[in-house]
């Protein structure tokens, strides 16, 4: 059987099939998906992470994508809303898709910290602190001074745990992201960050970062995107680069705390182009050389030549079968992992 994209490039395999259909499949970076798709059946996901608050948005612009959000949800009958690990196994054995509200940045909280509890009912469960840039809690990793965590930064770290959020750290300042792991006393992820010491990008992350997650009992989730894979050479990265950076994960805090992540379109062709703002962040220093020598076919999907997102995904399992990973590891890297950090850190029934 062939699946995906390009469909002569791979082939899955019986084994790679059956494990792709047992296991709970969990990606924690998705964009825009908006409603049930033959690529949405094809990824066979379990549940999603969808970036709904944007970057650098306050609460008033924040509140109508939450709405849209759970319309979404609201009108397809094979989706739901992943609120607790419970829900997450119910999808998986009646056959839906269960969608997590994640955020990657903190701005739409504001500075009171009790608006969790606002955001948390409307169906927050995992939040970054910064994106690329400084907000009130700390620095982003583009940031050309890391400040650290600011106070704030440290009280909504301690709520987010106590009312029931996962805590994200990808796109966060080195000294930011040591010092929030500090304040810490709960599991704690990276959606969809890389080794530093495999591909050295801004957006990827250093030895003493990943072991900082892995002591928390958190997941670093390996992404297939492509400018955090890609080795420096002419052409797309393909699956085999993104397999290098998951075994470096796996050899360096265990596969107990390894993921995975796409960073990929959930509904082709719904994420809004980039105007270029010369005002903005500069983010050249993350994707500038690679769209200039790699030259993907979309800016905006920027996956591996042999993998296009999360339709794509019975090809990542055909991968690690390939390289040698055992079923049982291949199910903790595709969701199993999450889910126990899930378990750990969520309250659903905190407001009763």
């Amino acid at each position: 059987m062939r699946v995906g994209y390009p469909l002569a490039r791979m082939s899955i395999s019986d084994r790679a099939a059956r494990v792709h259909r047992d296991s709970i499949i969990i990606d924690p970076c998705v964009q825009y998906l908006l409603q049930r798709t033959d690529r949405t059946d094809r990824a066979g996901l379990t549940a999603v992470g969808l970036t709904i608050p944007m970057p650098n948005e306050d609460g008033t612009q924040t509140i109508p994508r939450v709405r849209d959000f759970l319309r979404v949800i609201h009108d397809e009958p094979t989706f739901c809303l992943g609120d607790s690990p419970d829900a997450i196994r119910r999808a998986k054995a009646e056959g839906k898709l269960a969608h997590v509200l994640l955020s990657q940045d903190a701005t739409f909280i504001g500075s009171d910290p009790s608006m969790l509890l606002v955001w948390k009912q409307l169906g927050l469960r995992i939040c970054q602190l910064t994106y690329n840039e400084k907000n009130l809690l700390g620095d982003g990793c583009l940031e050309l001074h890391d400040g650290g965590l600011s106070q704030l930064g440290r009280v909504m770290v301690r709520e987010m745990e106590r009312v029931g959020i996962t805590i994200d750290l990808t796109h966060v300042g080195r000294r930011t992201f040591l010092d929030a792991a500090a304040v810490a006393t709960r599991p704690f992820i990276t959606s969809h960050s890389n080794p530093k010491a495999v591909i050295d990008n801004p957006r990827n992350i250093d030895d003493d970062q990943m072991r900082a997650v892995a002591a928390s009992g958190g997941v670093v989730c390996v992404t297939t995107w492509a400018p955090l894979i890609w080795p420096g050479t002419p052409g797309m990265p393909t699956l085999d680069d993104w397999w290098r950076c998951v075994a470096y994960a796996v050899g360096l805090v265990g596969i107990d705390h390894v993921g995975i992540s796409t960073d990929s379109m959930g509904t082709m062709g719904a994420y809004p182009r980039h105007a270029r703002n010369p005002d903005a962040l500069p983010y050249g220093s993350v994707t500038d050389r690679f769209d200039q020598v790699a030259r993907p076919p979309d800016n905006n999907n920027r996956q591996p030549g042999d993998f296009n997102g999360i339709q794509d995904l019975p090809l990542l399992v055909e991968c690690l079968c390939r390289h040698g990973v055992a079923d049982g590891d291949i199910q903790k890297l595709l969701g199993g992992n999450l889910m126990r950090v899930f378990d750990e850190t969520w309250r659903p029934g905190w407001l009763g």
